[in-house]
């Protein structure tokens, strides 16, 4: 839903808001929780309490195994023979170094290890990370020689895996008594289960889907000095790949390639930011493209070690996530720290607009296939992004002169998109302005990021469903696969279109796609993927290599906490903030999100034709709240307070579109309720 407000109108209307308000702050309770647990979405937290994790099961064995879930207590698990495995189910997909612990051999032996994401792939050979020519990564290998310990050497960290296969590769015998691993994500935080920010709901899937992503998202923070080491080593792997500078750094997939991938950015820092509020690590990722910019300002396609280049997509990606950080931080100094790499690079950008005023993209390297050169939809998108937000850049470093310019340039380029890119007949924007696709990534992304009008944006949000099948909404542009990256720009893409029928989309195309990903057997249970074929294609990945962790997939994070439950930082640094849920089919949801002024808490349930929601936020900032109206005329009390009639505002602050009454001007704590009229 466009709903914006002009900055005077906000401050207009604010104080006649905080002058009924004031005095009426009182603290809000969460939504009440089921039963006696005051905190009932901790059970869908997937990350452990304690950096120590150990297999749950055992997932099979083959040769002469005795005692093979001993192991799993702290007893003896005997393998002998060459050949002989035992196959440990962490549960969940897991990535760091793997300890074993041996009671005792027959002499020295030779036991490898395998790691596999997929039960599909389960082997005495691990998953291909690498990237090189080989199939798969083969096996580590830990000599025993009686009461020995193993753990794997740093090089050979694994970053994503479920099931470890450990097995005999020489004839004797040993006891197994002890596996365990350290879980290395996320190393910047003390206790990894502990979240800034949580999601709950009256819908189970979706609660398991929002923590399903936000894991996630946690496996792929990573120490910058265990990304992929590039070039792929002639055997096994190497994990000590220095990709960056500080503590912590987003990835792109656990598993691999462990290494900063601009578009995946575009998804990746709002999740980290909604689930975990980590705003360091997207700094991290951010700092390190910038510091690989080339002299004709192209930003890469991938951070070290790949240092790729060559995508006019990926380079405009990198100015887009450097808006989303400074939106969640409000973080001028590194802006201006920056600043004249950014501006080199929309220069770069600019230089390549044609006559038409569109960008026209020689750069062809994207997400999931080799672009065409010319007008290409996403990358006019991604342009008319960058100069929309990059007008609002220039101003916090006192350049009025090319803020102006940018936004001239901006409303340009979006004139020129809807005329040379919008198929009126078919309801959505063109791949090319002479191609018969209707894209999901450039779709998507023009109204998640509120290119298209509402108008358009509902419209498109109804052609998208077009492209649905039983588990995915496909991609035209990507031979009709399911769309993942594109998929997780369709999900935010049908709440910020708005309306009963869109917000509905979104919440059916999020248990659809991400639960089909979560209940998968061949998934990991756990976390979201890379990629995945369409059924009737003989195969779910089609190849080991595929990452089951992978970050540009958690686009449900953010649809589910700034669409479903609503809260949403609209200020720098979440100095202003909206709560206007889409409620779709749910009956309630509550949430936090943390901005720089503090936690913002919110909750609404649906009852009988009625609604409430509490909320608790900073006195410091200023929230707007908007109240479903259901299509029916209502009456809206704040703190008991009447501040709509059903017809007309009591108080300055307070108006309607239609679908939402919306009471601007909040501080603190607040009870909002609606009644039909």
């Amino acid at each position: 839903m466009h709903t914006s407000v002009s900055r005077r109108r906000i401050a207009a209307l604010t104080l006649g808001m905080s002058a009924l308000l004031a005095a009426q702050a009182v603290p809000a309770a969460a939504a009440p929780a089921h039963g006696h647990d005051a905190a009932p979405w901790k059970r869908y937290v997937l990350s452990p309490s304690s950096r120590t994790v150990r297999p749950v099961a055992v997932y099979n064995t083959s040769g002469d195994v005795t005692n093979p879930s001993a192991v799993l207590k702290g007893q003896k698990t005997t393998l002998s023979g060459a050949g002989s495995y035992v196959t440990l189910d962490f549960g969940k997909e897991v990535g760091g170094l793997t300890t074993l612990h041996f009671a005792g051999s027959d002499g020295a032996q030779q036991v490898g290890l395998a790691f596999n994401e997929s039960s599909a792939y389960v082997a005495t050979d691990s998953d291909a990370s690498t990237g090189g020519p080989r199939s798969r990564d083969g096996a580590l290998t830990a000599d025993v020689d009686g009461r020995t310990t193993y753990t794997t050497p740093e090089k050979y960290l694994r970053g994503g895996f479920r099931y470890l296969t450990i097995f005999m590769q020489s004839g004797g015998s040993v006891d197994l008594d002890g596996v365990s691993l350290h879980y290395t994500p996320a190393p910047q935080v003390k206790d990894p289960s502990k979240y800034a920010n949580y999601f709950y709901s009256s819908d189970d899937l979706l609660n398991r889907i929002w923590y399903a992503g936000a894991y996630t998202v946690q496996l792929n923070t990573i120490s910058p000095k265990t990304g992929r080491v590039w070039e792929a080593p002639a055997a096994l792997w190497d994990n000590t790949g220095d990709i960056g500078s500080g503590a912590s750094i987003l990835v792109d997939g656990a598993k691999r390639d462990r290494t900063v991938w601009p578009g995946d950015l575009g998804v990746e820092i709002p999740s980290a930011y909604a689930a975990f509020d980590d705003t360091a690590s997207a700094r991290n990722s951010l700092d390190v493209i910038y510091q690989h910019q080339r002299d004709t300002g192209e930003l890469p396609y991938a951070g070290p070690e790949l240092n790729k280049y060559g995508s006019d997509t990926y380079h405009l990606w990198t100015l887009a996530a450097s808006w989303d950080y400074y939106k969640y931080t409000g973080d001028a100094r590194w802006v201006s720290g920056i600043w004249d790499r950014y501006k080199k690079a929309v220069d770069y950008s600019s230089a390549k607009v044609d006559a038409n005023g569109l960008l026209s993209i020689t750069g062809t390297s994207d997400s999931v296939r080799i672009l065409a050169k010319g007008e290409n939809l996403i990358a006019n998108v991604l342009l008319w992004r960058v100069l929309d937000t990059g007008a609002q850049l220039a101003r916090t470093q006192g350049d009025d002169g090319l803020a102006a310019s940018y936004a001239q340039r901006a409303a340009a380029l979006r004139t020129a998109i809807n005329a040379n890119f919008w198929d009126d007949a078919a309801g959505a924007y063109k791949f090319y302005p002479n191609n018969a696709i209707h894209p999901q990534d450039g779709n998507s992304l023009a109204v998640w990021y509120g290119l298209a009008d509402q108008a358009q944006a509902r419209r498109i949000s109804a052609e998208l469903k077009g492209n649905w099948n039983e588990v995915a909404s496909t991609a035209p542009e990507n031979k009709g696969n399911p769309g993942v990256f594109s998929g997780s720009m369709e999900v935010n893409a049908h709440f910020a279109a708005g309306g009963k029928a869109a917000d509905q989309a979104g919440v059916d195309i999020i248990r659809r796609e991400w639960g089909y990903m979560l209940s998968n057997p061949q998934g990991t249970g756990s976390t979201f993927w890379e990629s995945y074929r369409n059924p009737g294609d003989g195969c779910v990945f089609c190849s080991s290599y595929t990452s089951l962790a992978h970050a540009w997939a958690t686009g449900p994070v953010t649809a589910l906490t700034f669409g479903v439950l609503g809260l949403n930082p609209t200020g720098t640094g979440g100095r202003s903030f909206d709560f206007v849920p889409h409620t779709a089919d749910l009956t309630f949801a509550q949430g936090r999100i943390t901005t720089t002024l503090g936690a913002v808490d919110g909750s609404w349930k649906v009852a009988k034709g009625a609604y409430t929601a509490k909320l608790k936020a900073p006195r410091a900032a200023t929230g707007r709240a908007g109240v479903p109206t259901f299509g029916e005329r209502i009456k809206v009390r704040v703190d008991g307070h009447l501040v709509w009639d059903g017809t007309r505002a009591l108080v300055k602050g307070v108006r309607t579109d239609g679908e939402y009454v919306y009471v601007d001007g909040l501080h603190g704590n607040h009870t909002i309720r609606s009644e039909r009229a």
